[in-house]
């Protein structure tokens, strides 16, 4: 048995929104810079994960579109598995996010490519954990 279990997720928002203030400019790169929150609530042993993931924007005129995803992960921290005493908290906060971040940028990407009027948006690979110790 593992020290984390991870139970499966359901997404619980996603939203793509074209921006009408958009005006194209061959100069400009594009950036659309993700960001992300995390909420957790820990009872016992179960663990629920909820990640929201945001890039684009509808307020900057060089950013064609807003695209976020919301999704909830359920896990079981199992302590009896945890021999070195890492803990709860080390666990959710590092493997949780990790375990659901790509199924966000799945949805990100499917989002964007499926306006079929600008390039799907794949999201940069990350060390999720590392980005959220740092924010």
């Amino acid at each position: 048995m593992a020290i984390l279990n991870f139970n499966g997720y359901i997404v619980k928002e996603m939203n793509y929104t074209r921006n009408p203030k958009f005006k194209p400019n061959k100069k400009n790169r594009i950036n659309l810079t993700p960001t992300f929150d995390v909420q957790n609530n820990i009872e016992n042993n179960k663990i629920i994960v909820n990640l929201h993931v945001k890039a684009g924007s509808l307020d900057d005129e060089f950013i064609p579109f807003e695209v976020s995803c919301s999704i909830q992960g359920t896990f079981e921290y199992n302590d009896e598995e945890d021999v070195n005493n890492i803990g709860v908290d080390s666990f959710v906060h590092n493997n949780s996010v990790a375990i659901l971040y790509p199924y966000a940028r799945a949805i990100i990407a499917t989002l964007t490519t499926t306006s079929n009027e600008f390039p799907g948006y794949n999201m940069p690979t990350v060390n999720i954990a590392e980005v959220l110790k740092n924010k």
